[in-house]
């Protein structure tokens, strides 16, 4: 890598040349400035835009945003400044519009380009290429053609232009960022050509200060009959700038250290409202206590509602069911009654047909005694044959009645005496052979097998007796005739008919010879009866009723003969039925005994499910109410509405009372939380807490909003000790910013004093025309000395605000000092410094005079500052070859004028000035150069409104200078001899 190249020991730095195309008016224009000069030309023609048009390339700007703070462009007529857009549209109307200045340095000749920047609104651009205008001017303007005016290059563009320049050189730059354009333009490295290849103004120290105090003295250099406050303006920038350090800068922001101390004091005031509220808040967190525990409430509600609703779906299932149970169960019961009334009505049948068996038994038992005692008043007679003797006795006994009661029956019925007597005398005689054939009865001659079923059908026919032994075929025959019996528990079917069976017994002859006997002296005692009854008609009543009686009896004989046989059979049926009856009797005692059983259980499972159904009737009607409740409670807290439970209560502890406590609950949490709410609104009524979004003023403020506020007030609360400290520490700053504005105040009134005695010491020996002495006074505001000494009387060292009284006289200052002035009030130098005078003395005068000077002399001695001022700011050493502009040079004493030019000579300017052609001849012989821009136009310009041409060179008197340092380069052919 090579070393850095070097530069040799002169240190001048000049503007040569200034060059617009397509700008200011003008087609294109090249005037060089490196010496005196004047523009000639027409009012209103752009002489002064072309002078102006410098600011543009000493400043490191790269738009026309704010261009009145930047550049200053004036509007003379108007007495105003031209706007952003004027002052942009003016220098750079289209896109051929560029402006070059030719300068030099120890490192050589450069150009510096500014272009049309269409990046961004107003914005230019710049170039800077290490070449003289002279290698650059056919880019620009075509000098060939038959006037000899010249004309516009067509194909020029910033595009083409920038290839040709990195072509020229590689040093080519181009800058638009203000950071490196003033690293560029103000660099004063000067033993290094490359770092100072394109600096114009090389400053001692480039920092912000130094900057902005040669950006005031480079609009002086444009406006050298400005009044005292630019001038004064510009003091102030030096002042600022020749302090050693920049945060000694003096730049008070008076509306800050009063916002500041307002914030402090307000700050104070809300700490104190707030520790006043104190008790406010404690009465507010007791509440919030509360409420926070009984916030739990709205959940155990939505979970109580949720609860309610599924109890209600349960108790309809388990009334439905419960009723169902119940019906179920009174069926049940209704058939279970209906079953016992059945065995009620069984049971009564039953007993009846016991006590009618009880009857029938006693009956056959009657009957079977009576037949039994009869029976044995005949011996081993059969009941058909006791039968035939009733009966026979019977019809006697009627027949005798009969008699008794008729004579002619009597005869009839003596003579069936007699019949009858023949009759047992016959069967009496028949028994006596009956007894001698005993021995053959059949009973003795067949088995018992065969006999048994025999004498179930008629005992008779077992004592029949054949007289001799039956002989084989008739016994075979009879028992064959036996065994068609077929023997039963009770005796003999004989098919369907049944034969009891009768026991074996023997015949009683003389029982019934005895009989036959007693049957023969019956009838003949009847007979006597008879006939004796003809005799004793009186006998004959009591021999009726006798006989009626007796005909009673044989036939209550004969039933109960009839009878007998039956009793037997009906003694055990009715014995047999009542059993039956009573064992039917007993299973329906026991069926009922458990059908009872059954009645009392279904009954009890009734009356529990009665219980159960008006029990689940009356929860039902409970919950029902319950629900009801729910609603109302819903209807006065909507919010309560869209609460989700967590998980419904259970149903088993649904119940009224926890409800009335639930709703007690929700009742005090209300409460609670409006005297929450009235609290929390109190706080913001007083602006302890903000509500921006006005959450609080709603009818019904959410719980988060709530919990938010509470949150906050607790944390401000709980702050507030660290806060109280944290306002000691900030009012301590403060205090400690009091004293340093008070120091500072102080400061820069000692600084700007021992500026003006520099300056006066620098400007001893000094004389400027008949003045021998000239002194400066720099002047500040009444009212800024005022606040100096205001500062000293107070204490700015505590850890308590200032009193009110000190920043009362400083809001005074304010509205005196600043007035109706809008925007910040920053207390800078350029506002403490209202002005600069001068104070002269001219020869053989003793005292300095006050009173003003010539324009002239005034311009001289602002010249002299501005020189001196200029030294302050520039890197030591340097020599500068600057155009100083002084516009309307006509109000220059023309006697001064020599002088003038004499002292910007020596000091580096080059005046430079802008005249009509009212000027004089003496002021433009003495400025030795002009330059007519109003001559020539082009019939082929860049736009047609823009056709003005001035190049090659100034015109003038050389006074003795040789031509070759006075022509301008492009002239120098003129100089050569003309070929004879």
């Amino acid at each position: 890598m090579s070393e850095p190249q070097t530069i040799p020991g002169n240190f001048t730095f000049g503007i040569r040349r200034l060059v617009l195309v397509d700008s200011a008016g003008f087609c294109y224009v090249e005037i060089p400035v490196d010496n005196h000069g004047l523009i000639l030309g027409p009012g209103n023609l752009g002489k002064s835009s072309l002078l102006n048009s410098l600011r543009l390339f000493l400043l490191p700007e790269n738009n026309f945003k704010n261009s009145r703070k930047k550049f200053a462009f004036r509007n003379a007529s108007a007495g105003s400044f031209y706007t952003n857009e004027e002052s942009y549209q003016h220098y750079f109307p289209s896109q051929f519009s560029f402006l070059i200045m030719e300068a030099e340095n120890p490192a050589g000749v450069h150009c510096q380009i500014l272009y049309r920047d269409n990046a961004s609104q107003l914005s230019y651009g710049r170039a800077f290429a290490p070449v003289s205008y002279d290698q650059l001017r056919p880019l620009f303007w075509n000098s060939d053609d038959e006037a000899g005016i010249g004309t516009a290059v067509p194909e020029l563009s910033f595009s083409r232009l920038s290839e040709v320049l990195k072509k020229l050189s590689k040093e080519t730059r181009l800058v638009s960022d203000p950071a490196k354009l003033k690293q560029m333009l103000y660099s004063s490295e000067l033993m290094h050509a490359d770092a100072v290849r394109y600096s114009v103004l090389p400053l001692g120290e480039s920092d912000e200060r130094r900057v902005q105090s040669l950006r005031t003295l480079i609009l002086l250099l444009f406006e050298m009959k400005a009044d005292d406050q630019a001038m004064a303006n510009a003091v102030a920038s030096i002042i600022e700038a020749d302090k050693k350090f920049a945060d000694d800068a003096f730049d008070f922001n008076i509306d800050d250290f009063l916002n500041r101390h307002d914030q402090l004091k307000q700050q104070q005031t809300q700490l104190n409202r707030i520790e006043k509220e104190r008790p406010r808040f404690e009465k507010l967190h007791r509440d919030y206590q509360v409420y926070q525990t009984l916030l739990r409430s709205q959940h155990d509600f939505a979970a109580f509602r949720d609860g309610v609703t599924n109890a209600l779906q349960d108790i309809g299932s388990r009334r439905k069911t419960a009723v169902e149970a119940w019906n179920e169960q009174n069926d049940i019961l209704r058939h279970v009654l209906q079953g016992l009334k059945k065995l009620e009505q069984e049971e009564s049948g039953l007993k009846g047909e016991i006590r009618s068996a009880d009857r029938r038994i006693k009956q056959a038992e009657q009957n079977q005694k009576d037949g039994e005692l009869l029976l044995s008043q005949y011996g081993d007679m059969t009941l058909q044959e006791i039968e035939e003797v009733q009966k026979e006795e019977l019809a006697g006994k009627r027949s005798h009645l009969a008699a008794l009661q008729s004579a002619a029956q009597a005869e009839i019925r003596l003579e069936q005496i007699q019949k009858k007597k023949d009759e047992l005398e016959r069967k009496r005689d028949a028994l006596k052979e009956r007894e001698s054939k005993q021995q053959w009865q059949l009973q003795n001659q067949l088995d018992e097998a065969t006999a048994a079923p025999l004498r179930a059908v008629d005992p008779r026919l077992m004592m029949a007796s054949p007289g001799q032994d039956l002989d084989a075929n008739c016994k075979a025959t009879i028992e064959a005739f036996a065994r068609l019996f077929v023997p039963s528990d009770r005796g003999f079917d004989w098919f369907d008919t049944e034969y009891p069976a009768q026991p074996a017994r023997q015949a009683n002859y003389a029982e019934q010879r005895q009989q036959i006997l007693g049957e023969l002296n019956g009838l003949e005692k009847e007979r006597s009866e008879l006939a004796e009854t003809g005799n004793q008609e009186h006998d004959r009543p009591r021999l009726i009723e006798r006989t009626e009686k007796e005909i009673r009896a044989i036939e209550k004989d004969l039933d109960t003969l009839s009878r007998f046989p039956a009793a037997a059979t009906n003694l055990k049926d009715a014995t047999e039925d009542k059993k039956a009856a009573d064992e039917q009797l007993a299973r329906v005692h026991e069926q009922a005994r458990l059908e009872q059983e059954k009645q009392e259980a279904v009954q009890q499972k009734a009356a529990k499910a009665k219980a159960e159904k008006e029990r689940t009737e009356e929860r039902e009607k409970e919950l029902a109410g319950l629900s009801r409740s729910v609603g109302t409670v819903e209807h006065r807290f909507p919010h309560l509405k869209a609460l989700k439970s967590e998980q419904p209560l259970a149903v088993e502890q649904v119940s009224v009372a926890a409800f009335d406590d639930l709703q007690t609950q929700l009742d005090d949490l209300e409460e609670r939380r409006r005297s929450i709410l009235d609290h929390l609104r109190q706080f913001v009524y007083l602006n302890i807490h903000e509500d921006t979004e006005g959450a609080l003023q709603k009818d019904s403020p959410s719980s988060s909003v709530i919990r938010e506020t509470f949150k906050s007030l607790s944390d401000l609360f709980a702050g507030m000790a660290e806060r109280w400290n944290m306002l000691e520490q900030q009012i301590g700053i403060h205090n400690e910013t009091v004293a340093s504005y008070r120091q500072a105040l102080k400061s820069n009134h000692e600084h700007i004093a021992r500026f003006e005695a520099q300056l006066n010491r620098e400007l001893d020996g000094v004389r400027i025309n008949d003045l021998v002495e000239i002194r400066v006074d720099i002047h500040t505001d009444p009212k800024f000395r005022n606040l100096v000494e205001e500062a000293n009387n107070i204490d700015p060292y505590g850890d308590q605000l200032q009193s009110d009284a000190f920043y009362d006289r400083l809001r005074v200052f304010v509205a005196d000092f600043f007035g109706e002035q809008s925007g910040s009030k920053r207390l800078t130098m350029d506002k403490v410094i209202t002005g600069i005078s001068y104070r002269t003395r001219k020869e053989n005068t003793a005292n300095l005079d006050k009173k003003g000077q010539s324009t002239s002399t005034t311009a001289l001695i602002n010249l002299e500052l501005v020189h001196r001022l200029l030294k302050r700011v520039l890197y030591p050493g340097v020599q500068l070859s600057f155009p100083m502009v002084l516009d309307e040079l006509a109000s220059v004493d023309v006697s001064q004028l020599p002088s003038l030019l004499e002292r910007l000579r020596k000091q580096g300017f080059n005046l430079f000035s802008a005249a009509t052609h009212s000027a004089s001849a003496e002021v433009i012989y003495l400025i030795g150069r002009h330059l007519e821009v109003g001559q020539m136009r082009t019939s082929r310009p860049y736009n047609p409104q823009r056709t003005l041409v001035f190049w090659g060179g100034a015109e003038g008197f050389t006074n003795g200078e040789p031509l070759s340092q006075w022509a301008d380069q492009t002239q120098t052919n003129l100089l050569e001899p003309a070929d004879e």
